[in-house]
């Protein structure tokens, strides 16, 4: 149920106010479809004003955590099983995270780790310096332990050589790159290309759907936040479990 927030915290209070509805979602206090109390009733319940109400329930909404009805109230969403909502295909945002922002835990299997020649189509991006050598990472995401995505990522061989020593199961690349050499991608040279692609045998069965099922495939080049290659990354994420917010 609803708690106090801490006038002294280093969280804003739009924030402490989030976090406690998302709070009493996952509790069930708040169950799926039911609507929450209205802007009036939380500003009473917290305290706090209506600016701080409203950018709690707008952020809430962006997150897929609640969704607004003209005329009836903030309600509640009902979400599908494994269901991960990307916000903003412009946005730089980990699987890792967007799990987190849609109450999902996240989970990665290992498929392929290891060093291999730069395919034609990467060459440009990697240029010379890159001795024509790539670090090949592929991974199932999954979402509460439903297969939703097979990425499969050339990294930058020499700068992140680092990663085929870790065990990549179920972690967050993005996390492990910040912390050992402070790294982050920044965007996505020349945008992302986002097409609909169709299961193949082996994709079938990495993502335990049925072979030809719809996929949305996504193609990027990232670099870091100096500009710098980072990596070149294929995604194919199953279109039933999968929502893209533009």
């Amino acid at each position: 149920m609803p708690s106090e927030l801490i006038q002294s915290s280093s969280d804003p209070l739009y924030k402490q106010v989030m976090d406690d509805i998302i709070r009493d979602i996952d509790s069930g206090f708040y169950g799926a479809e039911e609507r929450i109390p209205s802007e009036e009733d939380l500003r009473d319940i917290y305290k706090v004003s209506r600016v701080t109400v409203r950018r709690s329930l707008a952020e809430l909404v962006k997150r897929g955590y609640l969704v607004k009805q003209q005329g009836k109230g903030t309600f509640v969403q009902k979400k599908s099983s494994g269901e991960v909502v990307f916000r903003d295909v412009d946005c730089i945002d980990s699987f890792t995270s967007t799990c987190d922002g849609n109450g999902c835990r996240p989970g990665a299997i290992p498929i392929c780790c290891e060093f291999v020649d730069i395919p034609d189509e990467a060459v440009d991006f990697f240029g010379d310096g890159s001795g024509g050598t790539a670090l090949r990472i592929a991974r199932v995401r999954t979402a509460d332990g439903t297969p939703i995505m097979f990425e499969d990522n050339l990294f930058q061989a020499e700068r992140y050589a680092f990663l085929a020593e870790l065990d990549l199961r179920d972690v967050s690349i993005f996390d492990a790159i910040k912390q050992r050499i402070g790294l982050v991608p920044s965007k996505s040279l020349n945008g992302f290309d986002l097409n609909i692609d169709r299961a193949d045998s082996d994709l079938a069965s990495l993502l335990d759907v049925s072979k030809n099922e719809p996929l949305f495939y996504v193609h990027g080049r990232y670099v870091d936040q100096n500009g710098r290659p980072m990596f070149f990354g294929k995604q194919y994420m199953v279109g039933k479990r999968y929502s893209f917010r533009l």
